[in-house]
Protein backbone atom coordinates (compact mmCIF):
# COMPACT_ATOMS: atom_id res chain seq x y z
CA UNK A 1 0.00 0.00 0.00
CA UNK A 2 2.73 2.28 0.55
CA UNK A 3 4.34 1.44 -3.33
CA UNK A 4 1.61 4.59 -4.59
CA UNK A 5 3.24 7.01 -2.21
CA UNK A 6 6.94 6.16 -2.91
CA UNK A 7 5.80 7.24 -6.79
CA UNK A 8 3.87 9.70 -6.00
CA UNK A 9 6.87 10.94 -4.38
CA UNK A 10 9.84 10.29 -6.73
CA UNK A 11 7.15 11.68 -9.45
CA UNK A 12 6.73 15.07 -7.44
CA UNK A 13 10.49 15.57 -6.73
CA UNK A 14 11.22 14.53 -10.89
CA UNK A 15 8.35 17.13 -11.64
CA UNK A 16 10.02 20.02 -9.38
CA UNK A 17 13.21 19.01 -10.14
CA UNK A 18 12.53 19.30 -13.84
CA UNK A 19 10.45 22.54 -13.38
CA UNK A 20 13.61 23.84 -11.25
CA UNK A 21 15.78 22.93 -14.58
CA UNK A 22 13.12 24.61 -17.06
CA UNK A 23 13.16 27.67 -14.77
CA UNK A 24 16.65 27.61 -14.83
CA UNK A 25 17.33 27.21 -18.44
CA UNK A 26 14.40 29.61 -19.74
CA UNK A 27 13.88 33.16 -19.94
CA UNK A 28 11.68 35.19 -17.82
CA UNK A 29 9.09 34.73 -19.99
CA UNK A 30 8.78 31.58 -20.74
CA UNK A 31 9.50 29.66 -17.05
CA UNK A 32 5.80 30.20 -15.94
CA UNK A 33 4.31 28.78 -18.81
CA UNK A 34 7.00 25.51 -18.39
CA UNK A 35 6.17 24.97 -14.31
CA UNK A 36 2.31 25.73 -15.31
CA UNK A 37 2.68 22.67 -17.65
CA UNK A 38 4.47 20.35 -15.49
CA UNK A 39 2.33 20.78 -12.64
CA UNK A 40 -0.80 20.38 -15.01
CA UNK A 41 0.99 17.06 -15.58
CA UNK A 42 1.31 16.43 -11.76
CA UNK A 43 -1.90 17.02 -11.01
CA UNK A 44 -3.80 15.23 -13.94
CA UNK A 45 -1.64 11.93 -12.67
CA UNK A 46 -2.37 12.60 -9.03
CA UNK A 47 -6.35 13.17 -9.66
CA UNK A 48 -6.16 9.54 -11.55
CA UNK A 49 -4.59 8.32 -8.25
CA UNK A 50 -7.02 9.54 -5.91
CA UNK A 51 -9.68 8.28 -8.43
CA UNK A 52 -8.79 5.11 -8.29
CA UNK A 53 -8.11 5.09 -4.37
CA UNK A 54 -11.75 6.41 -3.79
CA UNK A 55 -12.60 2.85 -5.53
CA UNK A 56 -11.08 0.63 -2.77
CA UNK A 57 -13.43 -0.79 -0.77
CA UNK A 58 -13.34 -3.46 1.87
CA UNK A 59 -15.67 -6.87 2.08
CA UNK A 60 -17.15 -9.01 5.02
CA UNK A 61 -16.24 -12.62 4.30
CA UNK A 62 -18.68 -13.46 7.38
CA UNK A 63 -21.55 -12.29 5.31
CA UNK A 64 -20.90 -14.65 2.16
CA UNK A 65 -19.81 -13.19 -1.33
CA UNK A 66 -21.30 -12.63 -4.14
CA UNK A 67 -18.89 -14.02 -6.65
CA UNK A 68 -20.03 -12.53 -9.86
CA UNK A 69 -21.04 -8.98 -8.10
CA UNK A 70 -17.24 -8.95 -6.63
CA UNK A 71 -16.22 -10.28 -10.28
CA UNK A 72 -18.31 -7.21 -12.60
CA UNK A 73 -16.92 -4.88 -10.00
CA UNK A 74 -13.54 -5.71 -10.29
CA UNK A 75 -14.31 -5.34 -14.20
CA UNK A 76 -15.72 -1.51 -13.60
CA UNK A 77 -12.64 -0.73 -11.98
CA UNK A 78 -10.09 -1.81 -14.30
CA UNK A 79 -12.43 -0.08 -17.07
CA UNK A 80 -12.48 3.13 -15.33
CA UNK A 81 -9.05 3.08 -14.51
CA UNK A 82 -8.14 1.98 -18.06
CA UNK A 83 -10.30 5.21 -19.01
CA UNK A 84 -9.14 7.41 -17.06
CA UNK A 85 -5.38 6.47 -18.05
CA UNK A 86 -6.09 7.26 -21.63
CA UNK A 87 -8.33 10.05 -20.97
CA UNK A 88 -11.21 8.07 -22.13
CA UNK A 89 -9.59 6.78 -25.75
CA UNK A 90 -11.28 3.74 -26.06
CA UNK A 91 -8.71 2.37 -28.47
CA UNK A 92 -6.01 2.90 -26.00
CA UNK A 93 -7.91 1.29 -22.93
CA UNK A 94 -8.74 -1.39 -24.78
CA UNK A 95 -4.66 -2.55 -25.73
CA UNK A 96 -4.43 -1.94 -22.07
CA UNK A 97 -6.45 -4.37 -21.03
CA UNK A 98 -5.77 -6.34 -23.89
CA UNK A 99 -9.01 -6.76 -25.16
CA UNK A 100 -10.73 -5.92 -28.13
CA UNK A 101 -12.35 -2.33 -29.17
CA UNK A 102 -15.55 -4.46 -29.26
CA UNK A 103 -15.34 -5.90 -26.35
CA UNK A 104 -14.43 -2.97 -24.34
CA UNK A 105 -17.29 -0.93 -25.74
CA UNK A 106 -19.72 -3.77 -25.03
CA UNK A 107 -18.92 -3.73 -21.35
CA UNK A 108 -18.77 0.10 -21.52
CA UNK A 109 -22.33 -0.01 -22.06
CA UNK A 110 -23.43 -3.06 -19.98
CA UNK A 111 -22.23 -1.27 -16.84
CA UNK A 112 -23.35 2.17 -18.23
CA UNK A 113 -19.89 3.89 -17.89
CA UNK A 114 -20.09 7.50 -18.95
CA UNK A 115 -17.14 8.39 -21.31
CA UNK A 116 -18.01 11.52 -21.14
CA UNK A 117 -16.81 11.71 -17.89
CA UNK A 118 -13.14 11.15 -18.92
CA UNK A 119 -12.86 12.97 -22.15
CA UNK A 120 -14.28 16.31 -21.21
CA UNK A 121 -11.48 17.51 -19.03
CA UNK A 122 -9.54 17.16 -15.52
CA UNK A 123 -11.65 14.85 -13.22
CA UNK A 124 -12.18 16.26 -9.82
CA UNK A 125 -13.37 14.44 -7.01
CA UNK A 126 -16.52 16.15 -5.48
CA UNK A 127 -18.60 14.31 -2.67
CA UNK A 128 -17.63 11.06 -3.60
CA UNK A 129 -19.07 11.41 -7.51
CA UNK A 130 -16.66 12.47 -10.17
CA UNK A 131 -17.21 15.91 -11.79
CA UNK A 132 -15.83 17.31 -14.84
CA UNK A 133 -13.90 21.02 -14.76
CA UNK A 134 -12.47 22.13 -17.96
CA UNK A 135 -8.98 23.26 -18.17
CA UNK A 136 -7.82 26.76 -19.29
Amino acid sequence: MNEPMINENTELESVNSEATENHNDATESDAPRNTVTSLKALASKLMREVECLNEVRTVDINDGIDFYSEVTEFEIGLIRRALLHTHGHQGRAARLLNLKVTTLNSKIKQYKIRLDVFTNGYPMIDTGELEIRQHA
